[in-house]
C-alpha cells in the first residue's frame, strides 16, 4: 500500500476518534450535566496525532525530533486520558457506597 494512502487512512482514523471524544464530552454534559475533562484532553491528543499525517499529505516533511516529539506528547495526553477515566470511575464508586 502507498504511504499516502496510509497517511490519509491514518489521518481519518485520528479525526474520527477525536470526534467521537468531542460526542463523549457533550453527551455527558447532556445526559449527567457534568463536564468531564478527560474528553478534552483526549480530543486534543489525537488532534495532535492528526498533525504530522495533514503534514505529510501536504507534502511539507518533519524532521524526526519533531516528529517524535508531537507522537510523544499525543501517547502522554492519552495516557493522562486514561488516568482521568480511572480517577472519574473510583470517584463515582465512593460516592456510591456513601
Amino acid at each position: 500500500m502507498d504511504s499516502t494512502v496510509t497517511c490519509a487512512v491514518n489521518l481519518v482514523f485520528t479525526l474520527l476518534i477525536a470526534a467521537l471524544s468531542v460526542f463523549g464530552y457533550i453527551l455527558t454534559v447532556k445526559r449527567i450535566g457534568q463536564r468531564w475533562f478527560l474528553w478534552v484532553v483526549l480530543a486534543t491528543a489525537w488532534v495532535i496525532l492528526a498533525i504530522p499525517y495533514i503534514l505529510f499529505l501536504a507534502d511539507l516533511n518533519l524532521s524526526v525530533a519533531v516528529m517524535a516529539a508531537i507522537w510523544l506528547s499525543s501517547y502522554i495526553l492519552i495516557m493522562v486520558s486514561l488516568v482521568l477515566i480511572f480517577l472519574k470511575l473510583l470517584e463515582m464508586m465512593r460516592q456510591r457506597k456513601k
